[in-house]
């Protein structure tokens, strides 16, 4: 399928527009709930015409918004790049941020930064960027920071024909490889990013130097361990229609779990990116995509690889399922990231950066013993 391409999204120097909350759910979305309570009581029929009325944060608008959060001034001052990748045949747009080498060794591996659901590249600001007692990964090596397909200011996925799915994203992550021209890299993922990387590491080995997956998913989950919001994706037929009710206080009920203190602008930052209906459907597309169905497959990722957790994830348990990784990748290293729950990269970069800065330098050595 061809994802439409849109040539009028802004540069990193738009001006960027100021979001009210009624503003940022479209012209009609002050009536949006009072309409859905409404046609409820009618079925997904009546919600579908609800929503016809309703519109959504347009990508160009979306990504003038992202850009224009404090927190996303690392990623503003790279500036966003586009390029087209091939994926069955068909080219579609890749969105990323580049951050080259600050060394004067050319040598060393890239590195490609994968985010989670239903997060975006901005997530790795800090790592990719550095901050206050530590390096940033671009450091010593070059560091893409990819928009997976179906996610933030990413082309909107392929739901008009078929569900958003891991493997899609699995794909369209090994294809960015090629389109970035590189022939090896390190990957990295978080959440439903690391098993978008793993399935690429799977799938595609000659690639992947080495692979490095955060708080990832990948096993089929315990029915107890899904959280209240997750099952209200997976099981309410009415979710596809949720973005209507997208609110800055139900993103903040959603992440508390997550953070020990959600950082500055997270929320909003959340926020926004459901506050586009595409980004929204993917996310529930993913979400009943969750089922471990290629777990047998993780045994066979052949690369080396780092399993790196936040001690106090609520969405994977560190035992129940980081330490499983660790055991069923040959040779894989499990670490935990102290005082941090489902997101190391914002909650302690620090320490996450410099965990992956010596994975990498072993990588490194590996490589060039080759």
């Amino acid at each position: 399928m061809l994802i439409r391409r849109n040539d009028a999204l802004p540069g990193p120097g738009t001006p960027p527009r100021t979001w009210t909350p009624a503003e940022s759910a479209g012209d009609s979305g002050r009536a949006a709930g009072r309409l859905l309570a409404a046609a409820a009581t009618l079925g997904a029929g009546a919600l579908a015409l609800v929503s016809i009325g309703c519109s959504s944060l347009s990508k160009p608008d979306l990504e003038a918004a992202l850009l224009a959060l404090k927190k996303n001034a690392p990623i503003a001052e790279l500036g966003l790049r586009r390029t087209t990748l091939m994926l069955d045949g068909e080219p579609h747009e890749l969105v990323y941020a580049y951050a080259p080498s600050r060394s004067s060794d050319p040598a060393r591996t890239p590195v490609v930064l994968v985010h989670g659901t239903p997060s975006t590249l901005f997530t790795w600001a800090a790592l990719a960027r550095g901050g206050a007692g530590f390096d940033s990964l671009d450091a010593d090596r070059d560091v893409y920071l990819i928009e997976v397909v179906g996610h933030g200011v990413a082309p909107e996925g392929p739901r008009a024909s078929e569900p958003t799915t891991f493997q899609v994203c699995a794909d369209y992550v090994a294809a960015a490889l090629d389109a970035l021209e590189l022939e090896r890299a390190l990957l990295v993922g978080q959440s439903y990013g690391g098993e978008f990387a793993w399935r690429a590491a799977r799938d595609h080995p000659g690639r992947v130097a080495g692979l490095a997956i955060m708080s990832s998913s990948g096993y089929e989950r315990a029915e107890g361990d899904w959280l209240p919001e997750e099952v209200e994706m997976r099981e309410n037929g009415l979710a596809d229609y949720g973005w209507l009710l997208n609110s800055r206080s139900r993103v903040e009920r959603a992440l508390a779990p997550h953070f020990q203190q959600i950082p500055p602008e997270r929320t909003e930052e959340f926020f926004l990116v459901c506050e586009n209906r595409s980004n929204w459907h993917a996310m529930i597309d993913l979400a009943r995509d969750e089922n471990g169905d290629r777990e047998d497959d993780i045994a066979g990722i052949s690369v080396p690889t780092l399993v790196l957790w936040g001690a106090d994830d609520a969405g994977y348990d560190p035992v129940a399922y980081g330490e499983r990784f660790a055991r069923d990748i040959p040779d894989a290293e499990f670490r935990l990231v102290e005082g941090s729950g489902h997101y190391p990269q914002e909650e302690r970069p620090a320490e996450t950066a410099r965990a992956l800065a010596e994975f990498f330098r072993r990588v490194d050595a590996a490589e060039a013993a080759r």
